[in-house]
């Protein structure tokens, strides 16, 4: 099925493909998965990760064991673009810093450098001038590249030196004043929308907007999942970096212990290896390991932490595209993690970054050419064009490379969630017109019905109800209709220790229900065990 969700600032829908065999159930009456893309404009990679994960699970079902068994019994909604309005100006303006594509109000009363076309070439480079106080100069072995002047470094010896800008206009410009910068042109973006440690100010210390869900792609996504409780898990695709983020994004990982919450850290372990298997890219906390010195303690607003924390579900941001180990860096850990800085790099280091380009995608650099700056004067403009070099893979096999491994991650973790299946059912006559229906409810998937403990902790996962529905002149003599079998455990609740009384270990992966009725003629009834996080099974049987 697709449908819309909502509709931007602009009018532009908000596309959502549900996957799922249709003839096994439909999609709510199934455990779900979401899976997202291009939430921040200029990360269009996502969008071609989800797309080739819809096209996988339809392409392959009936001929994959894997993809059938998700489509049949599980159901994988995708949204490919979460920001269209930013992402439109990003994919066919110069423009790189595109945000959620809302206009900023402030923008055309604020003062200082902003990003433009200044050459009408279709794109948004750099600049270089000469200035004998400038703090760049050209490579020896690639006059290309610029690089930082050495601090006993002179005129006369290794001169000239250039003046290097992100190629833009300014606003309110005065010759020989201080450069800044103008306030940002869009602003939005979605992912510090959300209300999880939202806070007025604005970023890095708020979150983003003048209030939570402010933000209309946020507000729908988060509505839809108010509609689905069947959801309880999350992949969503950013970039770039190559690593994968899981939660939490506001606490160490003692936290999970201190709030009762440690089987779920094994949990995203688990997940978190499948996802290092396949990528190759490391799994990572992202208080631990990705909070950058500008957003301590911890973002704000964010996404993962809302879908964890207050829906209980197991989230996963993967920061596709390792563009510094693409030219030859090691990965993230190994390269300093937050602390890396592209600055830093040494000169060889930016010549392999030219090289690769060169090799592989030659319009990823322009050649510096002359022209008359409106404002600055006369200028060179050129570079690196960063949007499919630095921030995505250029177009071609090197997109193909990063969304085939990738895109297996949401999948895998799908055929990981729980699943309510009614295991064993049978009918006793034990008087005439009499009988006793029993039934045998198990949850056969990897994780617990709650799926997580969190859920449990913010009494947003419903329990495991099994009903027995009856036709009109039946009597059910003992038992209620409906039963409240709890929460179910899954494989996922051994990971930390076995339980063992004796020498039984306890299993709470099943539980047993039974119901007598009476009926002066024979009859069907219908068992049914459902579990919004884990499914729905029925089974007939027949009195008589």
């Amino acid at each position: 099925k697709l449908y819309s969700i909502g509709k931007t600032l602009e009018g532009r829908d908000l596309w959502t493909m549900e996957l799922t065999n249709q003839e096994t159930g439909p999609g709510d009456e199934k455990p779900g998965i979401w899976i997202d893309g291009n939430t921040h404009s200029s990360e269009p990679t996502g969008t071609n990760v989800c797309l080739k994960t819809i096209w996988y699970l339809t392409s392959n079902y009936g001929k994959d064991e894997q993809v059938t068994e998700i489509m049949d019994n599980r159901v994988v909604y995708v949204l490919p673009r979460v920001n269209p309005d930013g992402a439109e100006i990003f994919l066919t303006k110069p423009y790189h810093y595109t945000s959620g594509g809302i206009p900023n109000p402030d923008f055309k009363d604020g003062e200082g450098h902003y990003e433009e076309d200044v050459n009408g070439n279709g794109y948004s480079a750099f600049m270089r001038w000469i200035d004998p106080n400038g703090d760049y100069k050209k490579s020896k072995k690639d006059p290309r590249l610029m690089i930082k002047r050495e601090a006993e470094d002179t005129l006369e010896r290794d001169g000239p030196f250039y003046k290097v800008l992100r190629e833009g206009l300014f606003l309110k410009w005065k010759p020989g004043k201080e450069i800044t910068m103008a306030p940002r042109m869009f602003l939005g973006g979605s992912n510090r929308n959300f209300p999880a440690y939202w806070a007025p100010g604005g970023l890095p210390l708020g979150g983003s907007g003048p209030f939570p869900l402010w933000e209309r792609e946020p507000r729908a996504i988060s509505d839809f999942w108010a509609a689905h409780p069947n959801l309880s898990g999350m992949h969503t695709y950013h970039t770039s970096g190559g690593l994968i983020l899981r939660e939490a994004n506001a606490h160490p990982d003692k936290w999970f212990q201190e709030v009762g919450c440690e089987e779920d850290l094994e949990v995203y372990k688990v997940l978190g290896a499948i996802g290092e298997e396949l990528t190759e890219y490391p799994c990572i906390s992202i208080f631990d390991e990705f909070t950058f010195e500008d957003d301590r303690p911890f973002r704000r607003g964010c996404a993962t932490s809302f879908f964890y924390e207050q829906l209980g579900a197991f989230v996963f941001s993967t920061e596709l595209w390792d563009w510094p180990w693409m030219i030859g860096l090691p990965h993230f850990r190994d390269r300093g993690g937050v602390d890396f800085d592209w600055a830093r790099l040494s000169e060889d280091e930016q010549l392999n970054e030219l090289k690769w380009i060169d090799e592989n995608y030659p319009e990823g650099f322009l050649d510096w050419t002359l022209f008359e700056h409106p404002q600055l004067g006369p200028v060179e403009i050129g570079g690196v064009e960063r949007k499919y070099t630095r921030r995505n893979p250029p177009p071609g096999k090197w997109l193909e490379y990063e969304v085939d491994k990738c895109l297996m991650f949401g999948i895998r973790h799908a055929t990981l969630l729980p699943l309510v299946r009614i295991t064993d059912h049978k009918v006793e006559k034990v008087a005439m017109g009499v009988y006793k229906v029993s039934a045998q409810v198990a949850n056969t998937g990897f994780m617990s019905t709650n799926v997580t403990k969190m859920a449990v902790k913010i009494k947003v996962a419903k329990p495991v109800i099994a009903e027995i529905k009856l036709p009109e002149g039946t009597e059910l003599v003992t038992g209620h209709e409906k039963v409240n079998l709890g929460h179910l455990e899954g494989r996922s609740a051994k990971l930390l220790l076995p339980r063992v009384i004796g020498e039984d270990v306890v299993d709470k992966t099943r539980s047993s229900v039974e119901w007598v009725i009476k009926t002066e003629k024979p009859v069907e009834v219908t068992i049914e065990a459902r579990c919004p996080r884990a499914g729905t099974d029925r089974k007939k049987v027949t009195l008589q």
